[in-house]
């Protein structure tokens, strides 16, 4: 196996053996036989410092390492993992991301301290129903396989804090993922869900991705469970045609609800209960008609825009902290006039453009000119052009 570069340091190891006989020698926690290039939040692994290489076989040495904690077998270009991996009874942590694995041994579930597993960006169909024997497993990263389904038995690790399963082929889940109470952050994008577990006990949960799936509303369960909920990511599911059944979620600061088929919102005193702490409001490219009054307090980023039916902007005083506001290439004729600036002294971005607006809307939206320009920002697609500045530089 290949060498160290001449730039490397002296104390390199200068083959994969080197790397395996240090750590035994020194009954180190740690064994890096990474060959992953360094990214923008991680460095690169020892294999790649040294150029060096598992050449897609790990050697059976590794499996007799019994003081290793922490395995990274990333970027080795693995066909399989050996089921020897059951010998190493201390792991913590076991990155297997990067390779060609279409599966994973059911010898992973004896790893009875294993807190960490990492097979993101493998050929993984599946997981084997032994993962469910994982009592220790807190953080669960499978993103960018083909995986059509999952255990049942991924319901029994209780621990499971970190689930990312974005961009794999799930057009379901197991029921039992309504159990596990300890879920923090929650990935699933970019599959084909329909629908999602009962989110009754989901009450840890900070951040839930769910976009670009095929979310149908009448399929979805309240979200009131959510209790601790910071981050709603769900655009993209083009089948959503109705808000989520929303709690009180006093902790949720943004909503991502782009392209989808939303025909309406909640109404103000539903929203303003449920979301007091909102700063994020996306809505863009649904089939909204229009948008109640919304109060929001906090509220610093409204972006409606292109929604193809909205005629009117109503009564957004509520809302002071209000800092962008996007509703671009709608129909709005009317924009309600106590929308002045001096209820929204923030505002940095106003977005207009593609609408047909009165008169009244017109003189209204140029009278932010002054405002917008000591703040620093801009308005677009108001009339006349001459009140506008120009876009600012990119950069």
């Amino acid at each position: 196996m290949g060498a160290c570069s001449a730039k490397s340091a002296a104390s390199d190891p200068k083959s994969v053996d080197e790397v395996i006989a240090r750590v035994v020698k020194t009954k180190g926690a740690t064994l890096d036989l990474s060959a992953a290039p360094a990214g923008s939040d991680a460095p690169p692994g020892l294999l790649h410092r040294c150029g060096l290489s598992l050449d897609g076989e790990v050697p059976e040495a590794v499996y007799g390492a019994s003081s290793v904690t922490t395995l990274s077998l990333k970027c080795g270009a693995l066909p399989v993992l050996s089921p020897s991996v059951a010998r190493l009874s201390r792991l913590a942590v076991l990155d297997v991301s990067e390779n060609a694995l279409a599966s994973l041994p059911a010898e992973v579930g004896a790893l009875a301290c294993l807190a960490t597993l990492d097979v993101s960006e493998n050929k993984l169909a599946t997981l084997p129903a032994e993962v469910g024997k994982l009592g220790q497993l807190t953080t669960l990263v499978a993103f960018k396989n083909v995986m059509t389904a999952l255990p049942d038995a991924l319901g029994d690790c209780s621990a499971l804090a970190n689930l990312n399963l974005y961009n794999n082929k799930l057009t379901k889940l197991p029921a039992t993922l309504a159990n596990l109470e300890n879920l923090e952050d929650v990935n699933l994008g970019a599959n084909k869900l329909k629908m999602t577990p009962k989110l009754d006990k989901w009450s840890k949960v900070r951040e839930l991705r769910l976009h670009q799936n095929n979310l149908i509303s009448q399929f979805l369960p309240s979200f009131a469970g959510l209790a601790s909920l910071e981050l709603l990511k769900i655009e993209r599911n083009l089948a959503l045609s109705a808000f989520p059944a929303l709690g009180v979620h006093a902790k949720l600061e943004s909503i991502e609800c782009n392209n989808c088929s939303l025909e309406a919102l909640p109404d103000a005193a539903t929203l303003a209960a449920a979301l007091p702490a909102l700063q994020y409001l996306t809505i863009h490219a649904n089939r909204l008609a229009e948008l109640p009054a919304l109060a929001l307090p906090e509220l610093t980023t409204l972006n409606a825009g292109s929604n193809k039916a909205l005629a009117r902007v109503p009564d957004l005083t509520a809302c002071p902290k209000l800092r962008v506001l996007f509703v671009d290439d709608c129909a709005i004729v009317e924009v309600d006039a106590a929308n002045t600036p001096a209820a929204f002294p923030g505002l940095e971005r106003l977005q207009v453009g593609g609408n047909k607006m009165d008169e009244p809307a017109k003189v209204l939206v140029a009278s932010f000119d002054g405002l917008v320009r000591s703040n620093g920002g801009w308005i677009r697609g108001a009339e006349p052009p001459g009140v506008m500045p120009p876009p600012a530089p990119q950069r």
